[in-house]
């Protein structure tokens, strides 16, 4: 056990320096690969046959439909960088001002990490806003145990917010915004809790359970109280398994099953930001939240933070993917139904009219002979 703990610091440092800007870069250039190796590959498949005009009235019907998240998304952005343009912000002590000019040097875009961590916090609550708008028209998988799950870890970080002032966030974005963003996560998963089973309740419970321990066993060592400590250690603990619980549901809920021939927005929109929103998160704790032994209150804290926000990048982005890959097959699907249905008529037509008067005894559409009036 000692010799697996002494060499989790190393792992850890490969894990930083793995995950940097080239990083990035190449797992963008490795989409774009996928992208277009898919679409080589499924070139030969039966495809729509579409005029110029019917493409673009599709493109303004999708539009349409996210347009509400869009301008949402567009809001956040739009805040995040008048707030990064504008706001203000000064410390009462001179040596947290000089800390922070030094922060600052390092994070010239951004002026600090804290960043990402506000910016995800908004995206979460575009997130569960459109889920909530939603939730009674389409199917969302923000709902049962992931929706239980991660209700636990927003009420640990509300109750962390008036309990400890060290784990607010700071630079242009940092102070209440995120606080609010985190305060009004409640409510709505609140209400998509609604009509949870009593299956998903118990294993919510026992999951939330396990996530308590886990921070009472991992802390850190920021606030001096280890309620608190344990208390942030706990939220997140919460979200990793809120993450794989979204994994799961994706896997195995029939959400997109029940609604055939149709595109959820809801599921669509929440499968585009939960990796982007995690991506900031995992990023942060990578590189920015290093590794200093004189934070660590109890057990392996940091490693629980790096590790566990790769993995939630790894359950969203691979929920993302399958609903991909279910999006393409279904359409590939229907596509082969409305052609072999319209073989079908011509077949029944071609027979017609070789026998005479069989035309008028058949139906086209399924060849079923049309009934009779008889005098």
């Amino acid at each position: 056990m000692d010799n697996f703990v002494s060499t989790v610091p190393a792992a850890m440092n490969i894990l930083r320096e793995s995950v940097s800007p080239k990083f990035i870069v190449s797992m963008v250039l490795t989409a774009a690969m996928l992208y277009f190796e898919v679409t080589r590959r499924t070139a030969g498949m039966p495809q729509r046959e579409r005029s110029d005009q019917g493409s673009s009235k599709s493109y303004f019907k999708l539009l349409r439909h996210y347009a509400p998240e869009a301008m949402g998304l567009v809001s956040c952005l739009s805040l995040s960088l008048y707030l990064r343009l504008y706001g203000t912000f000064v410390y009462e002590s001179a040596a947290d001002n000089q800390a922070f000019a030094d922060i600052m040097r390092q994070w010239p875009i951004l002026l600090g990490a804290d960043t990402l961590l506000a910016i995800q916090a908004m995206l979460r609550l575009l997130v569960l806003i459109s889920n909530v708008a939603r939730a009674g028209f389409e199917p969302v998988l923000l709902s049962q145990e992931a929706a239980a799950i991660s209700l636990g870890a927003a009420i640990g970080r509300a109750v962390l917010i008036t309990q400890c002032k060290d784990y607010m966030l700071d630079g242009p974005l940092g102070g209440y915004l995120p606080v609010v963003c985190e305060q009004l996560s409640v409510p709505l998963l609140l209400i998509l809790c609604r009509g949870i089973n009593r299956k998903a309740v118990i294993s919510a419970t026992f999951t939330l359970c396990i996530a308590a321990w886990v921070g009472s066993r991992n802390q850190l060592a920021l606030s001096g109280n280890a309620f608190s400590d344990g208390l942030f250690i706990f939220a997140h603990s919460a979200e990793l398994f809120a993450g794989f619980a979204y994994l799961s549901r994706a896997l195995l809920s029939d959400a997109a099953v029940a609604w055939p021939g149709r595109s959820s927005v809801a599921l669509g929109f929440t499968h585009i930001l939960m990796p982007v929103q995690q991506c900031l998160a995992a990023y942060y704790f990578v590189q920015a939240f290093e590794y200093v032994p004189a934070l660590i209150g109890a057990g392996c804290p940091f490693e629980m933070l790096q590790i566990g926000g790769v993995a939630q990048v790894g359950a969203y982005a691979g929920a993302a993917v399958l609903h991909l890959a279910e999006y393409l097959e279904s359409s590939n699907e229907d596509i082969g139904i409305v052609r072999d249905g319209g073989r079908h008529v011509e077949e029944v037509v071609h027979q017609s009219q070789g026998r005479p008067g069989a035309a008028a005894n058949t139906m086209p559409a399924t060849g079923v002979a049309a009934p009779q009036l008889v005098l």
